[in-house]
This record gives C-alpha cells, sequence and structure tokens, in this order.
C-alpha cells in the first residue's frame, strides 16, 4: 500500500506560506487556478514557486522545502502595463544554491521586463517592445555541430514578434545587481526610482525580430541553432531557428540572424544625423528663446529588427494553433490546434512525426 505522509507534507510545506499565496488570490473561491490572470511558474528541480497576479498586481515567492514566503508587489506605472508572464532565470548553470542561483523575470502587458530575487528585491528593469508579452521562456542549450559550447537564453514573445537575451549575459548583470544589493550601497536609489527611472539600469543586449510574415502568432519558441544558408558567405553571425502558431497558419518555421554588427557607413549616418539635429534644435531655442517645458520622460524607443528568413508554414483552415511546448532539449515540439490534435513536431528536419486526436 503506498504511502499518503509524503503528499500530505507537501500540502503544509505549501501551507506554511499561505499569506503570499492569499495575496495572490488563493482560497477566496473555487477554482482559482483557473484564473488566466493568475500565473503560475515552478522554478527548476521544484525548489521555488512563483504565483503572479495580474488583477491585483502581486507576486509571491514561495519555496517549496518549506519556510515563508516573499510577496512583492511590483512599482508599475500606467505605461508599465500588468504582470503578463513569469519565469525563472539560473544564475549558475553548476545548480548553486540560496538566493545568489536564481532570479524571477516578470514581464508586462506593455512590453517590460522585471527581475527579482528571490528575497523580492528589483535587480534590473528594461523595455523591450510595446506590446504584450505573451510568453517567457528560459533555455539551457546543449553542444551542437554549429558551435563550440551550449548557450542559455531567455526569449520573449509577443504577438508577432519574438526576442533573444543570452544566457551570459543575464548572469553577468544579475550578479553584478546582486552584490550591489547586497552591499546596501544604493538600496535607498532603488526604493525611489524602480517606478520611474530605468536610466540606472545597463541595458541587457538583445536580439528582435518579426515572425508575423505567415500568419499572427500567438505562441513561439527559439527552439536552437541552424546552419546559415548554403548560399550565404561564412561568418561569425549565428542563425537560430524559430517556431510560431498562430490563427492564419498551424506552425511556422524561420531562420533568425544574429545582425551582431551595424554597417560603418549606417552608424556614421546615425550619428552624423543625430549631432546634427540637435545642434540645429539648441539654436533655434537660442534664437526663439522659447520658455522651457517640463520634460516627460519617454520610453525608449524599440531596437530596430534583426533578418528574418521565412522556411516553412502549414496552412489548414479552419484549423488554429494554440500552444507549443518544446521538450527539454528542444529537438521536439507539441503544438495543439483548434480541432483537439496535438502535433509532434521535429524542429530540427521540420517535419510531423506524430499526429494525436483528443
Amino acid at each position: 500500500m503506498a504511502r499518503r505522509g509524503h503528499h500530505l507534507t507537501e500540502v503544509a510545506l505549501l501551507a506554511s506560506a499561505s499569506g503570499c499565496l492569499a495575496a495572490a488570490g488563493a482560497g477566496e473561491r473555487e477554482g482559482w487556478l483557473d484564473d488566466p490572470a493568475v500565473l503560475l511558474s515552478l522554478g527548476p528541480r521544484a525548489r521555488d514557486l512563483a504565483v503572479a497576479s495580474a488583477a491585483r498586481s502581486v507576486l509571491g515567492i514561495v519555496p517549496v522545502a518549506g519556510g515563508g514566503g516573499v510577496t512583492v508587489k511590483p512599482a508599475l506605472g500606467p505605461d508599465d502595463g500588468r504582470i503578463s508572464a513569469v519565469e525563472w532565470v539560473p544564475l549558475d548553470a553548476e545548480g548553486a544554491q540560496g538566493e545568489e542561483g536564481m532570479a524571477l523575470v516578470v514581464g508586462t502587458d506593455a512590453g517590460w521586463l522585471l527581475f527579482y530575487s528571490l528575497a523580492g528585491d528589483l535587480l534590473h528593469k528594461q523595455s523591450i517592445y510595446p506590446a504584450k508579452i505573451l510568453k517567457l521562456n528560459f533555455s539551457e542549450r546543449k553542444e551542437n555541430a554549429w558551435e563550440d559550447s551550449g548557450s542559455d537564453e531567455l526569449s520573449v514573445v509577443f504577438p508577432g514578434v519574438i526576442a533573444r537575451c543570452d544566457g551570459a549575459d543575464l548572469q553577468i548583470m544579475l550578479q553584478k545587481s546582486f552584490q550591489e544589493v547586497k552591499s546596501r550601497m544604493w538600496k535607498d536609489k532603488f526604493e525611489q526610482e524602480d517606478d520611474e527611472d530605468t536610466s540606472s539600469f545597463e541595458k541587457i543586449p538583445l536580439q528582435i525580430w518579426n515572425v508575423s510574415k505567415f500568419s499572427s502568432c500567438v505562441d513561439a519558441a527559439i527552439v536552437g541553432l541552424m546552419p546559415p544558408p548554403l548560399l550565404e558567405l561564412q561568418s561569425s553571425q549565428r542563425h537560430y531557428c524559430a517556431i510560431t502558431v498562430g490563427e492564419d497558419a498551424v506552425v511556422s518555421a524561420y531562420r533568425l540572424s544574429e545582425d551582431r554588427s551595424r554597417s560603418l557607413v549606417g552608424a556614421i549616418l546615425s550619428r552624423g544625423v543625430a549631432a546634427t539635429f540637435s545642434t540645429i534644435s539648441s539654436l533655434s531655442k537660442i534664437l526663439w528663446r522659447s520658455e522651457p517645458s517640463p520634460t516627460k520622460k519617454s520610453r525608449p524607443k524599440p531596437q530596430a529588427f534583426a533578418k528574418t528568413s521565412p522556411l516553412t508554414c502549414l496552412k489548414d483552415s479552419p484549423r488554429k494553433g494554440e500552444r507549443l511546448t518544446l521538450s527539454p532539449s528542444g529537438t521536439l515540439a507539441a503544438i495543439t490546434d483548434s480541432l483537439g490534435r496535438i502535433l509532434l513536431l521535429d524542429t530540427r528536419a521540420l517535419v510531423a512525426v506524430r499526429l494525436w486526436k483528443v
């Protein structure tokens, strides 16, 4: 006969942090987890659970191993939107324990990313793209034939757009923020400016692509590196494969170019035009002696799209793609559609290997 104490113990451990769960709406009504405004994310090795409520603008961090949790109320202004996605970001490939081994990233429906420590400290805030963040996914890449070592990454999915942050860049930035928070050198600055000024945060390097050529994107994922086109000159630029699902196309595939650097002519023109415009603006203020108007902090301009090459798509009206889930290795993708089917896709060969009817 199976022992029942194990299951009761797990429930009791979560109950020890009932205050965090109650802040997100737990226990107020039956079926509260079915509310689309409640977002859940279980950390690696099931050590921590994140529960966010978009309606209440509350984030709860609950340690599964026991002990009290942490309740965070992100300082989101009118232009920051509401919480729309939550994901865990490991900071040490070797699985370091403690607060410095893990961070939690929150996405909003206005395109902002906010990173928090397990203690609830704001580590970073950055605008990515002015649209709703549908999904956040952190992947640990393994070695393959097109690079010397695996490259972890955080992908950010918008309607028709996907962005990628390299895991190494995330680790460097977040570990630096951990040390600054730990030393308490600028704790007061965080509390005063985290809802207004983002200029104190360094920008995370990222790439962003438009993946809406075949269909409006409702879910997407970057499934790994792929070889460059046969007729393209070899360079240090890497290429990624992205899979999307949508209403017009059940599944689509794209080749994403990294575009690491800009041309010299473009950089000169960009700097020259900006300097000329600044000079003309300054002279006009002197000549007209206009009264200084109150400055309003504007949202950072979105980064330009990198090159996207469509590869293939599957259209089968009125069938619509709904959800996309990757295997741990990223070599397989399970796709659900509006007709109750599950398509298993080989992401390397871009062919369907199984189809189930639910």
